[in-house]
């Protein structure tokens, strides 16, 4: 009885360790994967972003410096805000983005270009972080 039910387990381990993951799926995770990677790099600036647009607002006055530092500053706003935004509206359209989940190949087909559309939003979002960044640290260092 034992070797028989042993027997069985054994031939659905098998079987199900048999199946084939689809394309679709494989192509889904890896973008999705590549996007949250990009959030994963961007992630640790969030600190940066609030420590600059402290040190900026605190150089804003009616001079013409003052008014560079009221630029960058906004930027800074701006990107932080990008980030947040971005975040919230990937988890609206992307629920289970964090969750190994099968759906059917025209699902895929379906998500394939919100995939590429965020492929790009994160891209962008990215690129406003950190040039914001860099120019609030270029014209903080100038002022040293």
């Amino acid at each position: 009885m034992k070797k028989g039910l042993l027997l069985v387990l054994l031939s659905v381990v098998v079987w199900s360790c048999d199946k084939k993951i689809p394309k679709e799926k494989q192509e889904y995770d890896k973008a999705i994967s590549e996007i949250l990677a990009v959030h994963d790099e961007v992630m640790p600036q969030m600190g940066t972003l609030s420590s600059l647009i402290e040190k900026t607002e605190a150089k804003i006055d009616t001079t013409a410096e003052g008014k560079k530092f009221k630029h960058v500053n906004e930027n800074l706003k701006e990107a932080h805000e990008s980030m947040m935004t971005w975040m919230v509206e990937f988890g609206d359209e992307f629920p289970n983005a964090l969750k190994d989940t099968l759906y059917s190949i025209e699902e895929y087909h379906k998500r394939e270009p919100k995939v590429e559309n965020e492929k790009q939003k994160v891209q962008e979002m990215k690129s406003m972080v950190f040039r914001s960044v860099e120019k609030a640290k270029s014209l903080l260092e100038k002022q040293e």
